[in-house]
């Protein structure tokens, strides 16, 4: 039987303008009688991706739709090995809250773990467990120096570290009967922020070019205050100096893309070099 993704639109996705509809995707419980559905697409910003996510039964009767939650992807969703949980990664709309909501079945009583950010996370049931995982992927491509549309980058680049899993027991977690759910931005406000983070670990070694002067750049391009600022946390004096005058000018409220020339003109390593060691 195919589903009908138009019986799963509800609020916040009212504005049908706004919002892709096209396709679904199907989460399916590992006993086969359940699955969470995830329709209507939208991207308020880049790479902020919100779909609706509801739950329907082996024969796609509905069984809940979960207003007002608002899921992230299929692939941020999961269940546990017995199909007695299910979890998701959510956004509560109005309070911008980020989190996973935890469901038990056939209750539908549910928890709700507050996340900084859960979007480079991997999730997973483990036995009597709840865990949260950095993507391997992600810590790959953090530490990458690829540039997008090809090339090396050509400044300092940071090293990041995977940060220890969060594991949580499911015994330790608050459920709230399923009636309450328009009540969780109160009842969880006084929760705990859990944030899995990358470890900066310093940078990598930099072999490159030191800024010679203010208005060369690297990778092709005018020199950027983004680009001063790499070399100054990387450890050159000189940056450090040029990066110190800016922040004077500009009182701290500096524009991390514009060039470094427009705050302090036309400077050289050389002279400066001088000033630092006099």
């Amino acid at each position: 039987m195919a589903i009908d993704p138009s019986k799963l639109l509800r609020k916040p996705f009212t504005e049908k303008g706004n919002i892709q509809d096209d396709k679904y995707d199907v989460v399916k419980s590992p006993d086969d009688k359940w699955k969470i559905v995830f329709s209507h697409y939208r991207e308020p910003r880049m790479g902020d991706c919100h779909r609706l996510f509801s739950l329907l039964d082996k024969d796609d009767n509905i069984i809940d739709l979960f207003e007002p939650l608002v899921g992230i992807a299929a692939y941020h969703c999961c269940w546990t090995s017995d199909s007695k949980y299910f979890a998701v990664a959510t956004i509560i709309y109005g309070s911008g809250d980020y989190g996973y909501f935890v469901v038990k079945i056939p209750s539908f009583e549910y928890a709700f773990i507050k996340i900084g950010n859960p979007y480079p996370l991997d999730n997973s049931f483990e036995k009597n467990v709840f865990r949260l995982s950095y993507n391997d992927k992600q810590v790959e491509l953090s530490n990458s120096r690829f540039l997008i549309g090809g090339g090396i980058s050509d400044i300092p680049k940071k090293k990041y570290l995977k940060p220890e899993d969060l594991v949580f027991n499911l015994s330790d977690l608050h459920f709230y009967n399923r009636s309450r759910l328009f009540e969780l931005t109160s009842l969880i406000k006084e929760d705990k922020l859990f944030n899995l983070t990358l470890i900066n670990a310093g940078f990598f070694e930099y072999t490159g070019l030191l800024p010679q002067d203010t208005v060369n750049g690297h990778n092709g391009r005018g020199f950027g205050v983004y680009q001063l600022v790499a070399f100054a946390e990387y450890g050159d004096k000189v940056s450090q100096f040029w990066l110190e005058e800016i922040k004077r000018i500009a009182n701290n409220k500096f524009n991390l893309w514009v060039k470094v020339s427009d705050y302090i003109g036309y400077r050289t390593r050389e002279a400066d070099e001088k000033l630092i060691t006099s």
